[in-house]
């Protein structure tokens, strides 16, 4: 026979990304069957924000295998976000980089920019390297690589370079965006080693963008 206990967690401070979601975990479902209890499974309840105030059941993998994020009152990198950004992407029903940061900053923690370690002084320009593959010869993928700080991925029309040019944009938006309410000033810059796209990347990085924060309207 198997059994479900809940088990309370309501000073812990650490946010897990799970299902799409990152949150701070506040308890653990156990389902113990009395044949076999060590095979007993954990599933992480996760703060439920504005709304869902009382929490809830993440669907995803057990408490094992959910990654930890940090903790409540730290700031993360972009990278490591950028992590949890393509895990959002993939997923079934895809998450944003603009909804985790929302669920990032609800859950009471921030961004912040890197620094050079001789000087300790914020990296504020960013180098994207993006993978360009067509396949099935009218439906392209194209990627960023995992040495990048933030992540971009599109699946778009190969005889069509405006539709992986404004996938892009908008997903470049978001992250300016981002990085405008935090007031972290920086710039972003696309690379690709793929000469057929060079049109796109050379609009990427030369559409001015207005922002309060980061550098962005002057070409890069």
């Amino acid at each position: 026979m198997k059994h479900i206990k809940i088990m309370d967690m309501p000073s812990c401070d650490k946010l897990i990304y799970s299902a799409g979601v990152i949150a701070r975990q506040i308890g653990a479902l156990f389902v113990v069957d009395d044949e076999n209890p060590q095979s007993a499974m954990s599933y992480p309840i996760v703060a439920g924000g504005r709304n869902l105030a009382d929490g809830w059941l993440t669907p995803g993998e057990e408490c094992m295998q959910t990654p930890v994020v940090c903790r409540v009152g730290e700031k993360i990198s972009p990278n490591l976000f950028a992590k949890y950004v393509k895990m959002g992407m993939h997923e079934e029903v895809p998450t944003t980089a603009y909804e985790l940061y929302g669920q990032l900053r609800e859950s009471g923690a921030d961004l912040r920019l890197p620094v050079m370690a001789s000087t300790q002084e914020p990296i504020r320009e960013f180098h994207v390297e993006l993978e360009i593959n067509g396949f099935k010869r009218k439906e392209g993928y194209c990627y960023s690589t995992d040495g990048s700080d933030f992540y971009f991925e599109a699946y778009f029309d190969t005889s069509n370079h405006d539709d992986l040019y404004n996938q892009l944009m908008g997903q470049l938006m978001e992250y300016i965006n981002i990085l405008d309410k935090e007031e972290l000033g920086a710039k972003i810059i696309f690379r690709s080693l793929d000469f057929d796209y060079q049109d796109v990347i050379e609009k990427l990085n030369t559409t001015p963008i207005d922002t309060i924060h980061c550098d962005m309207y002057e070409p890069r």
